[in-house]
């Protein structure tokens, strides 16, 4: 069986380019809501943890004193290394490394981020781990991702259609367990917000040039299951012909490591 940690290299590495141009990456209110959270001063020591093509890094680097940005993927990598070259960024570095095992010495870093990333992680206690431990006393980690409902059953089904669509999706937590496991982890929470990623087309977002069509039928059936009131309040679900929109919920976090 294959491990986690290359279903996630085998998905990713195929779909570089298409990540470097996703203006949902690249932009939109989760990315504000980190730069929010974080509040930098200009000297912080940075590190961006799944950085994919590099836009949370990218972001943060004109606000910060440097940023190493990295990510499971070595193809990733290199396209953030290229467009940081094209965008003659000069205060970023990048390193190939797992979430769960960084390559940082202890208490070496200010500031730490992670982007709409942690549902594909392997062990989230052990990244949560590893995030603590680079930390310096009062350093801060920033992460936002997509998150499930509190509903053992809308949390059920959204982690099923999320797997269906892409075996490289592991789990998304419910905000509950995210404040528990970052507790758990050493951290004091400090803030917290709830929101959402921008609408999705479903015949998009299902990659049918990807899945074969049994599979997008089962998906879209599974969306037809759900009730009208769980459809509207919790994914936004919104028809339009032979398609439909919706979004997931998303959840940021701001840290302290005390």
């Amino acid at each position: 069986m294959r491990s986690i940690h290359n279903a996630v290299r085998e998905q990713f590495s195929q779909h570089a380019d298409y990540y470097a141009q996703s203006s949902a990456h690249a932009t939109g209110d989760t990315l504000n809501m980190l730069l929010d959270f974080a509040e930098p001063k200009g000297t912080e020591l940075t590190l961006d943890i799944a950085t994919g093509t590099g836009f949370t890094a990218f972001a943060f680097a004109p606000k910060v004193e440097h940023v190493v940005a990295t990510d499971l993927t070595p193809e990733m990598v290199a396209k953030a290394v290229e467009l940081a070259q094209e965008q003659a960024i000069k205060n970023v570095a990048f390193s190939v490394a797992a979430a769960e095992s960084l390559p940082f010495a202890t208490a070496s870093l200010d500031l730490v981020t992670c982007r709409l990333a942690p549902h594909h992680f392997q062990d989230v206690p052990a990244f949560l781990s590893e995030v603590h431990r680079v930390l310096r006393t009062n350093g801060l980690f920033c992460m936002t991702d997509s998150v499930s409902p509190e509903s053992e059953k809308l949390s059920a089904w959204q982690n099923r259609v999320e797997k269906m669509r892409d075996d490289s999706h592991v789990y998304g937590y419910p905000p509950s367990q995210w404040d528990e496991m970052i507790a758990d982890a050493g951290f004091v929470l400090e803030k917290t917000a709830h929101a959402r990623n921008a609408l999705l087309s479903f015949l998009w977002w299902v990659r049918p040039e990807k899945n074969p069509p049994e599979v997008v039928r089962n998906i879209r059936d599974a969306f037809v299951q759900l009730s009208p009131e769980e459809a509207k309040e919790h994914y936004t679900v919104c028809p339009a012909g032979e398609d439909f929109y919706f979004s997931w919920p998303m959840y940021a976090v701001k840290a302290r490591r005390v």
